[in-house]
């Protein structure tokens, strides 16, 4: 049970950062969780021994910091770590011996994991991090943007394994320059502090000074460099989290402003949702409906469906049933804006539906429809906003009219792309469960 003194209400079930402060507001513990809640609700259960135990009795406040990936959460909290050195997580840093991430001194540097007790020939080392499982997993998604060796320079006939799949610039026989290597390090340690944007302001200008210059080639491989850390870390904004702990906040209502005018939608879109469809030629289809409330993935809300009229590849078709069986439930609530993973079709197929179903809003608290509201609903139906945002282009497709292509970085876009990209996998993860379900590979 988490105790009076912290605010209990305020501790969202989301993913994030939670620091424990002691009375005279000296952090003593930083910490992430996927489930706050949960989490910070552990450390008052009555079962907490040792250093953990010293902690509790210590805890006078607590503050959170939301965040939206497990990469931003890993990289925040090493910096929280860092800038405050809190005594509990030093301790705990001492009895378990925790990961960190290091540059070593050679002249083609390498970047490994080591102890604490490792750290005196590193260069540089970010950390600690608690999980080595992710540290790990971590690191194997940042080298194919930051590649680098691991052998020392000019002692292979033939370029090594980890070359050939893109993770290893070639040092070791001679593919790179010292110089070269060298700023490939420098860009992973500035991305490593949470300083991404300005790496990529820095990125976007040699591109342009490349394609000024007419060194296409050069040019390309800084975009691919950009893309990489785009698509990674597309919800990386570290040195702003320590800047301003309720960045995330802001910026969901900025982006909400942002996509109210970029789409003119009568309304603030407060509630988002967005559906897909995931099969295999037709069999053991399902669709999502995941939702966005004031612009945080809100899972409490998201839906799942088994498609029936399955047996054929029909997206359109599969969207319309969804669509069909959503509409109802209007005690689910009335949705502001509806995102379709698709281009004009599946948005005109969803469309239809949505103007052929009432929304069947309950009349009053007893249940009793009423003709006013009859009315309302009909209203409600025909001005939700219903938009198709397809993968390869990234335009947004209205069910008529124009095209429009929000700019790549633009906040409204990366909403879109954050709850489109939710629903494709929440579709996909019930799919593959009663794809092994049906080949008797679960057992439940």
């Amino acid at each position: 049970m988490v105790p009076n003194y912290i605010e209990r209400l305020k501790i969202p079930h989301k993913p994030g950062i939670y620091i424990f402060k002691s009375r005279d507001g000296k952090v003593l513990y930083v910490g992430k969780a996927v489930d706050l809640y949960r989490r910070v609700s552990s450390y008052f259960n009555g079962r907490s021994v040792g250093n953990t135990a010293h902690l509790v009795e210590r805890i006078s406040s607590l503050k959170t910091i939301i965040v939206e990936s497990e990469l931003e959460a890993l990289i925040l909290e090493a910096n929280l770590i860092k800038k405050y050195l809190p005594p509990f997580n030093i301790r705990l840093i001492d009895d378990k011996d925790y990961l960190y991430i290091a540059v070593t001194k050679e002249d083609f540097p390498k970047v490994i994991t080591a102890r604490k007790k490792d750290l005196k020939p590193i260069k540089e080392w970010f950390g600690p991090f608690p999980s080595a499982t992710t540290v790990k997993s971590t690191l194997k998604q940042l080298r194919r943007v930051f590649p680098w060796c691991s052998n020392p320079p000019k002692t292979r006939q033939r370029p090594c394994f980890y070359y050939h799949i893109g993770l290893c610039p070639g040092a070791c026989v001679g593919k790179i320059s010292k110089a070269d290597y060298a700023i490939t390090i420098r860009r992973f340690s500035k991305f490593m502090k949470g300083q991404k944007q300005a790496l990529l302001d820095e990125l976007t200008s040699n591109m342009q000074r490349f394609a000024k210059n007419q060194q296409f080639e050069e040019a390309q491989k800084v975009k691919k460099i950009i893309t990489g850390i785009e698509y990674l870390t597309q919800t990386n904004r570290v040195a702003k989290y320590l800047e301003n702990p309720n960045f995330l906040e802001q910026e969901n209502l900025e982006a909400l402003h942002n996509l109210q005018k970029d789409l003119n939608l009568p309304k603030l879109p407060v509630r988002i949702e967005a559906y897909d469809i995931s099969n295999i030629q037709g069999m053991e289809a399902t669709g999502s409906m995941v939702v966005l409330t004031d612009g945080e993935i809100d899972k409490s809300q998201y839906r799942k469906f088994k498609i029936r009229s399955s047996g054929r590849p029909n997206d359109v078709g599969m969207l319309q049933e969804m669509m069909g069986r959503r509409l109802n439930h209007p005690e689910w609530g009335i949705p502001d804006l509806i995102l379709i993973d698709g281009g004009r079709g599946q948005v005109r197929g969803v469309y239809n539906v949505v103007l052929q179903n009432d929304l069947k809003i309950a009349s009053s608290s007893d249940g009793h429809r009423s003709p006013r509201n009859d009315v309302i609903a009909s209203e409600a139906k025909q001005s939700i906003p219903i938009f198709g945002l397809a993968k390869r282009m990234e335009w947004l497709y209205p069910s008529e009219g124009e095209v429009i292509k929000l700019p790549k970085r633009s906040l409204s876009l990366r909403l879109l792309q954050k709850i489109r990209d939710e629903s494709h996998r929440f579709a996909i993860t019930y799919h593959r469960k009663l794809r092994q379900k049906k080949f008797g590979l679960v057992t439940k």
